[in-house]
């Protein structure tokens, strides 16, 4: 019954290569630097630390193709 259910959402993860993960691993980062920084004298400096943060290990990778039918074989 829950194959049925969801049969549809689980022939899409097979069928496209999208995921929420970058999104994730940028949410746990922001997290932990509000963690870790406790006590910032204001919203600004916060989000300053976030920003110089996520601009110093942002990825210049190429997007990936949406579903795996268009990546190319080597």
């Amino acid at each position: 019954q829950t194959m049925e259910t969801y049969r549809e959402s689980i022939r899409h993860a097979f069928t496209y290569t999208l995921s929420n993960g970058a999104i994730e691993g940028m949410n746990n980062k922001i997290k932990n630097i509000k963690r870790s920084g406790y006590g910032y004298r204001n919203f600004y400096n916060l989000r300053a630390r976030i920003l110089i943060s996520y601009k110093l290990t942002v990825s210049r990778h190429q997007p990936r193709p949406l579903t795996f039918e268009d990546e190319e074989v080597a």
